[in-house]
């Protein structure tokens, strides 16, 4: 049995949920061996913990210490696997976190952690196509749903509801379809159009519009559930960061058990894709109208998601990655 540690930046981030801490529960009952989950803060990093683990994962590390921990644990001879959720060379600047990434020494010690790590792992394709310049041995490992501790999905009737849900990161996804959004909430007052995480205030402003607070991950799998919308939408402007996100906004939703509504390059079942702002809002506003059964794409959705997506399935390609790295 294996020692493996993943090192992250924060133990309860929804990143970490999906890539890190989330998973380690049953990927240390599939592989046999042995995950232990520290965030940084949490304990120094010295030759002693090193040596205690055969495996170290650092997930989205940056900083100079990470880049260090890096090349010292390999003098150790630990194999290395990194893992990114984000393109961190491309962060837009009215993200909140582009200030952080954007520096010069910042990305140096993005390039220098790829370069050194055994394997690589990101949620999708177009990452991997963006990061292998730096790095050739890049896996693909989606992002999925944690069926170890979601194991039963009871849906409710659903509600005359539009769920959004994101930080103020997404202030120029929003902006970029705001003309839409606002149409659609003037052409359908009968609909609750809901924000969770962020308020747009920057809309028109409409009586049928309420605001959700950001939550603990677990509860707000829980809540989505309840809030029962007919449609999830994901509004996001095409651009090189957002191409390289993952498609968990499609899960969550189909979760929910809504159509979702979603940019056309994630390219999975049982979504209404969008193009263009023009497209977008004909996607919501068929399925607002009764053109498209909400019911049916959701089915069409979740028996993908559920085939292709789960946790349990998902994690085998980590328990391979593993025993590579394990020789």
């Amino acid at each position: 049995m294996a020692q493996i540690l993943f090192l992250v930046p924060d133990k309860n981030d929804p990143t970490c949920y999906y890539r890190a801490s989330g998973i380690a529960h049953d990927l240390k009952n599939r592989s046999g061996h042995e995950v232990d989950v520290l965030s940084w803060d949490q304990v120094p990093v010295t030759w002693q913990l090193i040596s205690n683990y055969d495996i170290i994962m650092l997930q989205r590390p940056y900083t100079e210490v990470a880049a260090n921990l890096i090349a010292y644990a390999k003098d150790m001879n630990k194999p290395i696997w990194v893992d990114y959720d984000d393109n961190l060379f491309v962060l837009n600047p009215e993200n909140p976190a582009h200030q952080t990434y954007n520096s010069p020494a910042v990305q140096e010690n993005v390039k220098r952690c790829l370069r050194a790590a055994d394997v690589v792992t990101v949620p999708v394709e177009y990452l991997k196509q963006c990061y292998q310049q730096f790095n050739r041995n890049i896996r693909v490992i989606p992002n999925a749903f944690n069926d170890d501790i979601f194991r039963r999905r009871e849906l409710k009737k659903r509600e005359k509801r539009v769920l959004w849900r994101g930080p103020a990161a997404h202030i120029y996804d929003m902006m970029t379809y705001g003309k839409e959004i606002n149409r659609l909430t003037q052409e359908h007052p009968d609909h609750e159009f809901m924000f969770m995480g962020f308020y747009p205030w920057f809309f028109a402003e409409t009586q049928n519009k309420s605001f959700i607070q950001g939550m603990d991950i677990i509860m707000y799998h829980k809540k989505i559930l309840d809030i029962a919308p007919e449609v999830f939408h994901v509004p996001l402007h095409d651009n090189v960061f957002n191409r390289c996100r993952s498609n968990i906004g499609y899960i969550e939703g189909s979760w929910s058990g809504a159509a979702c509504v979603v940019p056309g390059w994630w390219n999975v079942p049982g979504a209404l894709s969008y193009n263009n702002p023009s497209e977008y809002y004909d996607a919501i506003r068929a399925v607002l109208s009764g053109e498209v059964d909400a019911e049916k794409q959701n089915q069409i959705a979740w028996e993908y998601i559920s085939e292709y997506l789960m946790l349990s399935r998902v994690n085998n390609q980590r328990v391979d990655l593993i025993n590579i790295l394990l020789g």
